[in-house]
């Protein structure tokens, strides 16, 4: 009977402690772009061990006060919505070895013998997030 009271005990524990965190959306490839690979790859050179999010996630981030989240999200919508200048630009929300959140936006190029060419910044916003 104890183990029983134990494994229920213990089952319950884990059910709370798993829904308890913030639940981020991965990043995709949604229109199997070509530079998202690319993208991918530079940000994790320069963010080792980094896990890579949708920008999006921003608002199930429930430590950051929430007109913050909203105007953080209209804003990198918005972005994302006009006119790139280079052949790709995207934003993503990553979580650092560190336990900290960064919103790294990045451009891809095209180059002239076909190699892509990927530029990752992390942004001012990123502040706001730790």
């Amino acid at each position: 009977m104890k183990q029983i009271l134990k494994g229920i005990l213990a089952l319950g524990l884990i059910s709370f402690l798993a829904g308890c965190g913030d639940s981020l959306i991965k990043a995709e490839n949604k229109d199997n772009s070509p530079f998202f690979n690319p993208a991918i790859e530079k940000i994790k050179s320069k963010y080792p061990n980094c896990e890579i999010y949708d920008y999006t996630s921003i608002k199930n981030l429930s430590h950051v006060d929430s007109k913050i989240r909203n105007s953080l999200i209209q804003f990198y919508t918005r972005e994302s919505q006009e006119k790139p200048l280079s052949d790709y630009s995207k934003y993503f929300l990553i979580k650092t070895n560190e336990n900290k959140y960064k919103i790294i936006g990045i451009d891809c190029y095209k180059e002239k013998n076909n190699s892509i060419n990927c530029v990752p910044a992390e942004t001012q916003d990123s502040k706001y997030l730790n």
